[in-house]
């Protein structure tokens, strides 16, 4: 089910331009009642899935998505994310079961979502996950410890748009 969902979201998209807006876009997801769970701890990044990990790392294995290395500084990768032309066939071909038919109709709902936040701000989407994870009762509170951990002052203009951002997924399960 997890890697179906997974697919499906990555092919919604013409590419995920690295992990890490992966990682975030699908927490913010499941806040928001996706039916992707995956377990997240708090990284130095914010939140991050070792499950999810696997899972990418799964799909790779069985070429329904590639994964293709952009160095974008000396030492530093980015991996781009993009499902392959047989991972488009085997969607098509599970779609067309009467499993796939109920999964894709669970999953259809986040699609639109996922790809608007594959559009987000890489940085705001970081501050608008790591804001979630820390929320509990306090907006305010999640705020002030998101900067504390990101090295932000309050008034950063970046943070209260992720607040905003988080706001909208956890304010809506």
């Amino acid at each position: 089910m997890k890697d179906y969902w997974l697919a499906k979201l990555i092919s919604s998209v013409a590419e995920v331009d690295s992990r890490k807006r992966l990682q975030k876009s699908i927490y913010l997801l499941q806040l928001s009642g996706c039916p992707l769970r995956c377990a997240y701890l708090l990284h130095y990044y914010g939140p991050y899935s070792f499950e999810l990990a696997g899972l990418i790392d799964q799909l790779i294995g069985a070429k329904i998505i590639k994964e293709t290395p952009d160095q974008i500084a000396q030492g530093v990768v980015r991996y781009r994310s993009t499902i392959t032309e047989p991972g488009k066939i085997a969607l098509a071909h599970f779609e067309n079961s009467q499993e796939g038919q109920r999964l894709h109709t669970e999953i259809t709902p986040f699609v639109e979502i996922f790809r608007e936040l594959s559009k987000e701000d890489a940085w705001v989407l970081e501050l608008a996950a790591t804001a979630a994870f820390y929320h509990r009762d306090n907006w305010d509170n999640a705020q002030e410890r998101t900067a504390h951990f990101k090295k932000l002052g309050l008034g950063d203009g970046n943070l209260k748009k992720a607040v905003d951002l988080a706001r909208r997924f956890k304010e809506s399960a």
